[in-house]
């Protein structure tokens, strides 16, 4: 009798830790995502001379127009890649600006800045605060 009450018991505590440990599984993964608007957006900027594919880890609408990406921020294009953390979109006007450290690498290229500025339909790239110009 004894052994049978020891086992309901243990039953009962292995039940209980397991559904406590789901419950708080369920509400780390809820706290993941944090008020994000767009989950790893990609689209691309079109103009006459090469397409810029877009992709980020997040983002919010700011409003009908714009569009902040955060994380891993990626602006790709056959002729170069651009990295940084946080940028505002225009969907409008195709345009890009960024005021966090940036990264832009091309064939023999790579600079290092303090931001940029994408405009023209992406056919000019203007970089912001100190910036540091490797030549290869």
């Amino acid at each position: 009798m004894f052994s049978v009450i020891i086992f309901t018991l243990f039953i009962i505590f292995v039940f209980l830790k397991y559904f406590l440990s789901l419950e708080k599984n369920l509400i780390v993964s809820q706290s993941i995502i944090p008020n994000v608007d767009i989950t790893e957006p990609r689209f691309a900027i079109n103009n006459s001379n090469q397409k810029i594919l877009v992709s980020a880890k997040e983002g919010n609408f700011l409003d009908d127009s714009r569009i902040l990406l955060n994380k891993n921020v990626l602006f790709k294009s056959n002729d170069f890649v651009i990295k940084t953390d946080k940028v505002i979109f225009n969907r409008l006007d195709e345009t890009a600006v960024s005021e966090t450290k940036s990264t832009f690498i091309s064939n023999n290229t790579k600079i290092k800045s303090e931001g940029f500025n994408i405009y023209d339909n992406g056919k000019k790239l203007k970089f912001y605060g100190n910036s540091v110009i490797i030549l290869k």
